[in-house]
């Protein structure tokens, strides 16, 4: 009777560890709630709860004018803004800092300077601490960015070219070189803090499925203690077949807590994820990370009540740090930094690109830096689990 080859072996051994691994977390009522209630509690108190309303209301001081008449259109003809113009700048400051606006522009001499050829000023006032107000700023800088294209390509047909500028409004559909509108920002700390079901949602799927990665090692420590894969190594399986087996159980147990949150947040709080593609890479990739973290935990530690009592609360400080639990935007430089150095800060940003409509193309540096971070923990993890399985 011939033995069986190793792929042989690998195409029943590998699916056998990954059935178990599933069964074992079905059986654990505490890990279920875990990976399929919790998560879209903390969607329906803290998403649904600030999700707001459709449009963000903003305030516009300006003076009177054709160019202003043109900025205030430009405002208003875009969907997720509605404007309220003020007469004065410092009525529209207090309204921002009692969070009556989620934002306010103040534009001082704006017709003097356009005629004079000037760059005019454009001051945003918001709040930094409001992820609402940071999103509202990104529309509001792509409205400046088009009205300014317009504005720039008038000033070089009326200036350079001799063109009648009746004429050459009607004519502006390119953008050369050059800024007649430049941006500034004004903090305003009193503002409301809001958070969107969107974004919580986003929050939740980095937090959740690195905290069940984690958790998934548990079981990775009882196999060890119990001796499981050490009587595996006397069968046909080798230890490559055993390893890869575990990872894919990792990695199986993430990518349902994934699915989990992102389809459950879609259908239940109608959360739009944004370009498919580059969702599906950003999770994926970061399932891997949160695999070999599950990995390298579950060689490392000794015992199950240490996993559990080191997994939720080294999962949380992490979320905390990459900006899973609140917005990077709201800390300071240096924990703005720290939080860089972790994959959950770039897994957020790749999953906000993702919701944007943001391409593959536009998100590469998140996605080098989560491949980097799930190559470096599953290589140290692999050789930590091998070495604890064959020596």
């Amino acid at each position: 009777m011939t033995s069986p080859t190793p792929a042989a072996s690998a195409l029943r051994t590998v699916p056998a560890i990954v059935l178990t691994a599933l069964r074992l977390v079905v059986r654990d009522r505490l890990g279920l709630f875990f990976i399929v209630v919790l998560p879209f509690i903390i969607i329906l108190l803290f998403g649904v709860g600030g999700a707001g309303i459709a449009t963000a209301a903003i305030g516009l001081a300006v003076d009177d004018g054709p160019e202003a008449s043109a900025l205030a259109e430009a405002l208003e003809a875009d969907a997720a803004l509605s404007v309220e113009r003020y007469a004065e700048a410092s009525a529209l400051r207090r309204a921002v800092r009692r969070g009556d606006l989620v934002g306010g522009l103040v534009v001082d001499d704006l017709e003097a300077d356009l005629a004079a050829g000037r760059t005019a000023e454009v001051r945003w006032l918001a709040d930094p601490a409001s992820t609402r107000a940071v999103a509202t700023e990104v529309a509001v800088r792509a409205v400046l960015g088009e009205l300014d294209a317009r504005l720039t390509a008038v000033a070089v047909a009326v200036d350079d070219l001799g063109v009648p500028r009746a004429d050459a409004v009607a004519a502006a559909a390119e953008t050369p070189e050059g800024r007649l509108l430049g941006v500034e920002e004004e903090a305003l700390g009193d503002a409301r803090f809001a958070w969107g079901v969107d974004e919580v949602a986003q929050q939740n799927a980095v937090l959740f499925i690195f905290i069940t990665g984690l958790t998934g090692g548990v079981a990775l420590i009882e196999s060890r203690r119990r001796g499981t894969a050490r009587r595996m190594l006397a069968s046909p399986s080798s230890a490559t077949t055993i390893l890869l087996g575990e990872g894919t159980a990792r990695f199986a147990l993430c990518a349902l807590q994934a699915a989990l949150i992102v389809g459950g947040a879609a259908l239940l709080f109608g959360v739009a994820w944004g370009t498919p593609t580059v969702v599906v890479a950003i999770v994926g990739l970061f399932c891997l990370v949160a695999t070999g973290a599950s990995m390298l935990f579950g060689a490392s530690l000794s015992n199950p009540e240490q996993a559990w009592a080191i997994a939720p609360p080294a999962g949380i400080a992490l979320g905390m740090l990459g900006g899973a639990l609140w917005p990077l935007e709201i800390v300071g430089p240096t924990m703005q930094a720290i939080g860089r150095l972790t994959p959950h800060a770039w897994a957020i940003d790749g999953l906000r690109a993702a919701r944007a409509g943001e391409g593959l193309g536009d998100v590469t540096s998140a996605l080098a830096v989560l491949a980097a971070w799930a190559g470096a923990l599953l290589v140290v993890a692999t050789w930590r689990l091998r070495r604890s399985l064959t020596a």
